[in-house]
C-alpha cells in the first residue's frame, strides 16, 4: 500500500502538478519549470543528514518540524495532513537509507514493527525532502533493481510526449501522484502538467537512470536545459496472489 496518498492527490488536483513552491521567503522557494541552469543538481547533504532530520521530526512536539520534511512542491500543508504524516513516520525506528543521484530512499520500522520505506527527492536548497511513504513489509536497500523499471520509465515518459493518455494509465500509479482519478480526469489533468508540456516540446527527452532497488527507481529528467525533474517509479503488486508486480511512475518534482 503506499502512503501519503492523501498529500500527494491535493498536490495534484490543486496545482496540476504541483507548482506552487513553499512559503515566501524561505529559501526553498523555487522557479516555475524546475530551473536549476544547465549543471545537474548535486546534494549538499549525505543520506545520514536527511536520516537525522526525521528522526529529529518524529521527535518533536507539534508538527512544524514535520512540514519542514517535505518537498518545497507542496506548498502549505495544513495542519491535518501533517499530522497524517507524522503517523505515517511514527517513531523512525532502526532507519537505513541510500541515495541514487538527486533521489533517496529510507527504510525504517515504526512502534508497532511495520516497515517501511521513505522517498525522498532533492529539493531547491539542494537538501532530500519527503516525498512519500511507501508500505513496504520488508526492507527495500540493497535490493536489485529490475529491468522494468527502466523499460517502463522511457514508456511512460514517450506516452506523455506524444498524447497516449491509454499508455500512460497502464505505466502510472493509479493510487497516488499523478494518475490518481477517473480515466478521463487524469487524462485531461495530466496533459497540463507544467512538466508533461515541456516534454511535448522536448520529444528527445529521455529519463536518465540514476539508480533505485527492487522496490523504488529514480531517473533525471531534463525537459529543458534549465529545467530538472526526479522522476519516481515505484513497484506496485498485485492486489492478490495472482498476477505480476508493476512498475510504475508517481510522479515527477523539480530539484529548483
Amino acid at each position: 500500500m503506499l502512503r501519503l496518498r492523501v498529500l500527494l492527490v491535493v498536490c495534484v488536483l490543486a496545482l496540476a502538478g504541483c507548482g506552487g513552491g513553499g512559503k515566501p521567503g524561505t529559501d526553498r522557494k523555487r522557479t516555475a519549470g524546475g530551473g536549476v541552469g544547465t549543471k545537474d543538481p548535486v546534494p549538499g547533504e549525505k543520506i545520514g543528514d536527511a536520516i537525522n532530520r526525521i528522526k529529529g521530526a518524529a521527535t518533536a512536539s507539534g508538527c512544524e518540524a514535520v512540514k519542514g520534511l517535505l518537498h518545497s512542491t507542496y506548498g502549505d500543508v495544513s495542519d491535518e495532513a501533517c499530522r497524517a504524516v507524522k503517523a505515517e513516520i511514527g517513531a523512525f525506528r532502526d532507519p537505513a537509507g541510500a541515495a541514487y543521484g538527486t533521489g533517496a530512499a529510507i527504510d525504517f520500522q515504526t512502534a508497532a514493527g511495520e516497515q517501511r520505506t521513505a522517498i525522498l527527492v532533492l529539493d531547491a536548497d539542494r537538501t532530500f525532502r519527503l516525498d512519500f511513504v511507501l508500505d513496504t513489509h520488508q526492507q527495500t536497500i540493497g535490493t536489485t533493481k529490475p529491468a522494468a523499471f527502466d523499460r517502463n520509465a522511457t514508456m511512460v515518459v514517450r506516452t506523455m510526449q506524444t498524447g497516449d493518455c491509454s499508455g500512460f494509465l497502464r505505466l502510472a500509479s493509479r493510487t497516488m501522484g499523478l494518475g490518481v482519478g477517473p480515466d478521463d480526469e487524469v487524462c485531461r489533468r495530466v496533459s497540463e502538467v507544467p512538466f508533461r508540456r515541456e516534454l511535448v516540446a522536448n520529444p528527445a527527452a529521455k529519463p536518465v537512470p540514476l539508480g533505485g532497488n527492487g522496490w523504488e527507481a529514480f531517473y533525471k529528467l531534463r525537459t529543458r536545459p534549465d529545467a530538472y525533474y526526479t522522476m519516481v517509479m515505484v513497484r506496485e503488486d498485485p492486489a492478490s496472489t495472482v498476477g505480476s508486480p508493476r512498475y510504475v511512475l508517481v510522479n515527477a518534482l523539480p530539484a529548483g
